[in-house]
């Protein structure tokens, strides 16, 4: 057992803008005001035919966008995770081989999908990694294992829409998968409070991630215990 006196933190900042300011910083009500005063709008008749033009100029750039394939990342996605942003825009990654690798924990319900890394039980780094509490079970085996990852799409933010009896998905490799179904939600855990990387007679995993953003602030826990392959297989279905 480590002698580290806390869980993980995921640091998840959430800071807000004020919509009129940030207008009024870039210019954007500057602008608003000159085109409002421009010739495209001087009469009814213009005004008219510009809105009309601007909707289909904005339905013709959705339509295009669902051209745009299901494999890269969505924008809101991209917005909120650093990095290479040019990278992610276009498809490609460095992080490719962290992204596809094995094993990997998912849920399609929780919009989970993360590879399974070692981690050191500090605040992890911002990566589609689910990362494994030291000393904790081997993944796969008889034990507690302990996993950890931020609260971001695609991470671990899902799990503050769990119910108890959801499916999580364990993939070894390609094709060996072990199923787990939640048994116990925990959204208000303490920091130091150590009782959920205790060793376990059965399968089970341990998801936790964070609530707020303070470093002392409550954790949000999750376990799920190791179900057959044919019935995990249906309910995950």
């Amino acid at each position: 057992m480590t002698t580290d006196a806390r869980l993980p933190h995921a640091k998840a900042r959430r800071e807000g803008i004020d919509p009129a300011s940030f207008a009024r910083f870039i210019g954007l009500r500057a602008l608003g005001r000159r085109v409002r005063h421009s010739a495209l709008f001087r009469t009814k008749e213009r005004a008219t035919t510009t809105g009309v033009a601007t909707v289909a100029t904005a339905a013709l750039i959705g339509m295009l966008a669902l051209l745009v394939p299901a494999s890269r990342p969505a924008l809101a996605t991209i917005f909120k995770a650093p990095g290479t942003v040019i990278s992610a825009l276009i498809g490609g990654s460095s992080e490719d081989t962290t992204v596809k690798g094995y094993p990997r924990i998912y849920s399609t319900k929780l919009d989970i999908d993360l590879a399974v890394k070692p981690g050191d039980g500090k605040a992890p780094p911002v990566q589609p990694i689910a990362f494994t509490y030291p000393n904790t079970a081997p993944l796969g085996q008889n034990g507690n294992t302990y996993l950890y990852a931020h609260d971001r799409r695609g991470m671990f933010l899902g799990l503050h829409h769990a119910k108890v009896g959801d499916v999580v998905v364990v993939e070894m490799a390609p094709g060996n998968k072990l199923y787990y179904q939640i048994t116990e939600i925990h959204s208000d855990v303490r920091w130091n409070d150590l009782e959920w990387l205790q060793h376990s007679d059965d399968n089970r995993i341990t998801l936790q991630t964070c609530n707020y953003s303070g470093d002392y602030d409550p954790r949000f826990v999750v376990v799920a215990k190791e179900i057959s392959s044919d019935l995990g297989a249906r309910l995950a279905a």
